[in-house]
């Protein structure tokens, strides 16, 4: 007589197991394979960013992706620079540096930003100490406190990213309209170490060949407030090469920052530029140029900063009402591709000051 085999029996026992790990297996595969892939952009961008021809293979590449829109863009931003000329931001250097009453609207833009930021700050001080599992870690010294549903409330920030004060600066560096991917409040304080961690060591950032930084200080930022501070684009050129010049070719792959020890060597902490001054002032720093660290804050006091940034490529940030600006082709470009960000409830990006 047959044995009769129970096919649920079976498909428990022996199938769905299997197909687990398989589907598991698929997930971690892939997985690594975008972790991988990112690494390996890093290491193709910061690489590219120090010799003629990587320029140029990694400026061919930006446009590849995207033809029609990098064409529109520039045709775009070409058009509104011959209204608005600003040539504050450097572009040997990569950097410019605005007081307090060079940008309208910061008055108005300080006095919301500071609202917000008192009406999360117990939340925000609970979140990250020495009791916590965030200890030692890039939050145990600088928290984000805006998320999307903020900027959607307040869209006066929003406005105040693509005032033409701002933006133009951005446009006539980049020679393009950007992409506007993240506005945020920093709040940074002491992490409780002596050592700095993370950000708060010399670096460059990924996203694309060129970008733009705001960093506009919401209170008096001094030496103990942990300023952001960067090195032109000129000098950290001669010091990134001098450098790696220094390393071995197996330390230089498993750094991707660059120590105070290092930089003094090759003469390079005396250029530093700290991001000091009364409330209101700020820097716009390109950091994918511009060697800098920030958050390096004593004990017994913090800084808070407004950050914007502006990309040449696109990149994963906030989602931003594009509709908002449907009748201004500058701005609507600007915000649009946002709409596409796979990151609706994006937190700290992995780059910041």
């Amino acid at each position: 007589m047959a044995t009769q085999v129970d096919s649920r029996s079976v498909y428990r026992r022996a199938v769905r197991p299997k197909l687990g790990k398989i589907y598991y297996g698929t997930i971690r595969t892939w997985g690594l394979a975008k972790k991988n892939a990112k690494r390996l952009r890093r290491r193709v961008y910061h690489r590219g960013r120090y010799t003629r021809a990587g320029r140029a293979m990694l400026a061919v590449s930006e446009v590849a992706t995207a033809p029609r829109d990098a064409i529109t863009r520039r045709a775009v931003a070409i058009v509104y620079n011959r209204r608005h000329a600003n040539t504050r931001l450097n572009r040997e250097d990569g950097y410019g540096m605005l007081a307090p009453d060079d940008l309208p609207g910061t008055d108005r833009a300080v006095e919301l930003a500071v609202r917000l930021f008192e009406e999360k700050r117990r939340k925000l001080e609970a979140a990250a100490g020495p009791d916590t599992d965030l200890h030692a870690k890039k939050w145990a010294f600088m928290r984000s406190v805006l998320d999307n549903q903020d900027l959607a409330r307040h869209p006066e920030l929003v406005d105040f990213a693509l005032s033409d004060g701002l933006l133009s600066l951005v446009t006539n560096y980049l020679g393009s309209v950007p992409h506007l991917n993240r506005i945020d409040l920093l709040y940074s304080v002491d992490h409780g170490g002596d050592d700095a961690i993370s950000s708060q060591i010399y670096h460059l950032d990924p996203e694309g060949m060129r970008q733009a930084k705001l960093f506009l200080n919401l209170r008096d930022v001094g030496p103990d407030e942990g300023p952001f501070t960067f090195i032109p684009a000129s000098e950290t050129r001669r010091i990134v090469k001098a450098v790696k010049a220094r390393r071995s070719a197996k330390t230089d792959m498993a750094m991707a920052r660059y120590l105070d020890s290092e930089l003094a060597e090759v003469g390079g902490l005396d250029k530093a530029i700290g991001v000091m001054g009364p409330t209101g002032s700020a820097g716009l720093v390109d950091t994918s140029r511009c060697l800098h660290y920030g958050s390096r804050v004593k004990p017994g006091t913090y800084r808070l900063c407004l950050y914007i940034q502006y990309c040449a490529s696109r990149e994963h940030g906030n989602i931003f009402d594009a509709a908002r600006y449907a009748g201004d082709r500058v701005r609507y470009l600007a915000t649009v591709n946002s709409q596409r960000s796979s990151m609706a409830d994006v937190a700290a990006p992995h780059q910041m000051g």
